[in-house]
């Protein structure tokens, strides 16, 4: 009986061993799994919080790339912008540069009609040293019309000559389109026949005044005052011209043979010269 008891004891024994033998290794393995996934859990964290911090280097390095990208593009419209500026400033300097050219052009192919010169009547002749030619002479405006009386006068011969000052200004003077210089302008000194000495000719405008053409105003402003004042002075001293935008001061006196019931219209051009041509068809004198 005693030896039953004892190998039961001892089975019994083996089989507890055995039991806590297999508790401790299904407790090992339980431990085991729980270790694992908080491990495979760490893990896979991490792997995470990698690749979020490769995104944001990545993010970073493209937001820097953005920048730069901006800030060339910036410089690049700061100087387009300036280019276009420049272009523009450009544009209008060429623009006025152009619209002057045209003033000059245009100034410098206008003939400006001044007076008029009407033969009225022929009486001697030229063989016979008695040939007496009668003229009315008349300043007029652009259109022909008449800006003052006109005045006869009998002339010694049938050539007529046209004795006047002419002022010509500088070429930027003409292109501003100054009122006064945008064009040469003349003063009439006198008219005299062929058969006539100059200083025995018949006086038009008197020294010092100005010309029924250039009423600007109601009034002589100095700067043109000084033009007919001085205008010997100016003629003479080159400094004083160019100080005043003169280019050129002297007389002229074209001359035109004169056929009776003709008229002639006495022309300036813009760039100087006084010239005569007969108008085609002839223009009645005004009534006396």
């Amino acid at each position: 009986m005693l030896k039953i008891l004892a190998a039961l004891n001892h089975v019994l024994g083996t089989a507890l061993v055995l039991l806590l033998l297999g508790l401790v290794a299904l407790g090992g393995w339980f431990g085991y799994r729980a270790y694992d996934a908080r491990r495979q859990s760490a893990e896979e964290a991490q792997r995470q919080l990698e690749q979020r911090d490769a995104r944001i280097h990545d993010l970073a390095q493209q937001l820097r790339e953005g920048q730069a990208e901006i800030a060339r593009l910036g410089d690049d419209l700061a100087t387009t912008q300036k280019e276009n500026r420049r272009l523009q400033a450009d544009l209008q300097k060429r623009l006025r540069e152009i619209q002057q050219l045209q003033t000059a052009i245009r100034l410098l192919k206008v003939d400006h009609r001044i007076a008029r010169i009407h033969v009225i009547s022929r009486q001697g002749t030229a063989e016979a040293g008695d040939l007496i030619t009668k003229v009315g002479f008349v300043e007029v405006d652009e259109q022909g019309q008449p800006l003052d009386a006109m005045r006869v006068f009998n002339l010694a011969g049938d050539v007529v000559y046209v004795d006047a000052w002419v002022v010509k200004f500088t070429d930027q003077s003409v292109e501003r389109g100054d009122p006064l210089r945008s064009t040469s302008i003349c003063l009439f000194r006198r008219l005299f026949g062929e058969s006539q000495q100059p200083k025995d000719g018949f006086e038009l405008d008197a020294v010092g005044s100005r010309p029924a053409a250039y009423g600007l105003g109601k009034n002589v402003s100095p700067n043109e005052q000084e033009l007919w004042t001085r205008f010997w002075e100016l003629a003479n001293d080159p400094a004083a011209a160019k100080q005043a935008g003169v280019r050129a001061a002297h007389g002229e006196a074209p001359s035109i043979k004169l056929l009776p019931g003709r008229s002639y219209k006495v022309l300036l051009r813009a760039s100087g010269g006084l010239s005569i041509a007969a108008e085609e068809p002839p223009v009645s004198p005004p009534t006396l």
